[in-house]
């Protein structure tokens, strides 16, 4: 009874129980013929001074006590709340908050080991990617001679080309990951965006002969940040003329609803295997389809940027055609 948490309890009986004594001592001296009966009320009174004293201490302990286990239960990951708990008075206040603390301290180690694990995936899927460039130009390096010179000096660059796109794209996906975006908008004309984003790529439309069909008004416009919008919508359109056929149509549209403005693009393509549907937008995967020389990590900073941009990115099979849809919301 001496303990901390219940000395204010004993202090209190303790005064009760001399009050009491006093009182009944003041009574029998003025009328000593109720001394006996004095007696019996004294020995009622402290009785259950003690009784409650008891009981309030004992309370109190078995509260601390399951405070104690959730604290416990807690820190090993373990986050539960007893509703028998649950009595509206003060130690069932302290008990939520402390549900409520437990399950956000439950969330945030699951994020930081799901960070961890991505982290983990993120640098062996690096070190793969960086592997093997790094390894052909150290072989050319190698086997350079006068005879090969100009063939090898061509290859090198071609690889440094690669390492240098490499690079900017994990750069890219880097922000992507971490949130770090920029977000100045401005409002750019859809028509404008999209041309530019199909600029760099029309070689590849013209040698694998390409039909386009543009369905986009010129008076349609995008609030977004032109720049890294522009990035995305390049990464859609070499993963559509990657997996469109020669000699095929790709097909532009675009149109406004009252909440959103939606580009679709669409390749006569053949369909996006069912296994391979679930992780498109994961970074570093190739699926079945894929080029030989694709990095995997076009559709996830596509994706990152446009989701950055109060957008999303859809992407599934249709009849006769595989569709990308990107829809920014007003």
């Amino acid at each position: 009874m001496t303990k901390p948490e219940v000395r204010s309890i004993t202090e209190l009986a303790g005064v009760l129980a001399l009050i009491l004594t006093l009182t009944c001592g003041a009574l029998a001296w003025l009328s000593p013929n109720l001394g006996l009966g004095l007696f019996g009320v004294w020995l009622l009174g402290a009785s259950t001074i003690a009784f409650f004293s008891w009981r309030w201490c004992r309370m109190t302990r078995q509260r601390l006590a399951a405070i104690e286990d959730q604290l416990r239960s807690a820190r090993f990951g373990q986050a539960d709340y007893q509703m028998t708990l649950n009595d509206e008075g003060a130690f069932s206040a302290l008990h939520n908050e402390l549900f409520h603390y437990a399950r956000q301290t439950e969330a945030l180690r699951e994020d930081l080991q799901r960070d961890r694990d991505q982290l983990t995936v993120a640098i062996t899927d690096i070190a793969h990617q960086l592997r093997t460039p790094i390894a052909t130009a150290t072989n050319l390096s190698e086997l350079l001679t006068s005879a090969n010179a100009a063939a090898t000096r061509k290859e090198l660059l071609v690889q440094n080309r690669r390492l240098a796109q490499l690079v900017e794209q994990l750069i890219l996906l880097a922000k992507v990951d971490t949130h770090t975006l920029s977000q100045r908008r401005t409002p750019v004309s859809l028509d404008t965006l999209l041309r530019a984003s199909l600029a760099p790529l029309l070689p590849v439309v013209a040698d694998r002969h390409v039909t386009m069909k543009w369905q986009v008004a010129p008076d349609l416009t995008v609030n977004v940040n032109q720049r890294l919008m522009q990035e995305a919508l390049i990464n859609l359109f070499k993963n559509t003329f990657e997996h469109a056929p020669a000699d095929s149509l790709v097909t532009v549209t675009a149109a406004a609803t009252a909440i959103s403005t939606i580009v679709t693009i669409t390749n006569e393509g053949p369909a996006i295997p069912e296994a391979d549907l679930p992780h498109l937008f994961e970074r570093f995967y190739r699926g079945s389809q894929s080029a030989p020389n694709n990095l995997g990590v076009g559709l996830a900073i596509a994706q990152g940027i446009i989701a950055a941009g109060d957008g999303r990115l859809t992407v599934g099979n249709e009849a006769n055609c595989v569709s990308m849809r990107v829809e920014w919301f007003h």
